[in-house]
């Protein structure tokens, strides 16, 4: 090899060495790749704020408020497909948590169709409350909570859960909120006679998880849902229908019935012309339900 080809060979590989180490160097200073694998939890970028923590393999998105006392823990429960961030987005978890001074926790579900086990059907289909149950008891010594309110917001899937939740361990519960989500199973296992206040949003324009129940799935209808509940919460047959504004910019509305002389709370808010999957209004559904968090 000539001089001159020996010289732009060398000077080649000294570029190339060059910037390699001004590559390492850049990202080494910025966190480089691994800083993007730790700032995500439960499959998605960790936001601004929040932590993540595991239990038993399982990723957990947690929000706390700024207060240094925490009076209580707000729940999320996503759907299926579905994952822990969206379904803070729906209902904004981060705004609850500060705003009402509550931890707000997202848990992954199980890895099985319904991304919980909220059939009351289902073989060992308590797994899920177990694990909901340490959870709770994790967060609750873990953050230092003095108060015992649990509030569950659920949707599609979660909400499926969250009534599974009403029947076992209705107790520990503050309140529901449910959106587009009802019950699974049999209604006569859930045999508790333990009230809780529900409020539960869905729309007769669901093609997904339809007002009027679904075979697959063992999916009840919400009449059938509300019916069992009003009986289980001593309320009337009679109800009082209040009108709001649409939780999505093109639903022309929302007509709530809250059911009367309830020892809890039993609201259904049907939204007008709302598809399952919908680019959903959380402070439109908040307005809505804004009352069982400051009873």
């Amino acid at each position: 090899m000539d001089t001159t080809k020996m010289n732009t060979y060398f000077n080649k590989n000294i570029k190339t060495v060059w910037i390699s180490i001004i590559t390492t160097i850049l990202l080494s200073a910025c966190g480089g790749g691994n800083e993007a694998e730790e700032n995500r939890c439960a499959g998605r970028a960790l936001a601004t704020g929040n932590e993540c923590i595991t239990l038993s393999d399982r990723e957990v998105i947690v929000h706390k408020p700024s207060s240094q006392t925490i009076d209580g823990i707000a729940l999320f429960l996503h759907g299926a497909p579905g994952d822990a961030r969206k379904v803070m987005n729906i209902f904004d978890a981060e705004m609850i948590a500060d705003k009402y001074n509550l931890l707000a926790l997202s848990p992954h579900g199980n890895k099985g169709t319904w991304g919980w086990l909220s059939n009351n059907n289902e073989a060992n289909g308590n797994s899920d409350i177990d694990y909901l149950n340490q959870l709770l008891t994790k967060v609750t010594g873990d953050y230092g909570i003095i108060s015992d309110k649990l509030y569950i917001f659920g949707y599609s899937a979660g909400g499926f859960m969250a009534y599974k939740l009403a029947c076992v361990i209705p107790e520990k519960i503050s309140a529901i909120v449910s959106l587009a989500g009802q019950f699974r199973g049999d209604l006569d296992i859930c045999s508790t006679s333990t009230s809780v206040d529900i409020h539960h949003f869905h729309s007769e324009a669901d093609q997904e998880v339809p007002f009027s129940g679904r075979t697959i799935g063992n999916i009840l209808s919400v009449p059938d849902t509300i019916e069992h509940w009003r009986q289980k919460n001593g309320c009337d047959e009679t109800f009082e229908a209040v009108a709001h504004e649409g939780v999505t910019q093109s639903s022309a509305g929302t007509t709530t019935e809250f059911y009367n002389n309830c020892v809890k709370t039993l609201a259904l808010s049907k939204m007008n012309n709302v598809a399952h999957e919908s680019s959903y209004l959380p402070e439109k559904l908040h307005d809505i339900y804004s009352y069982l968090l400051t009873e």
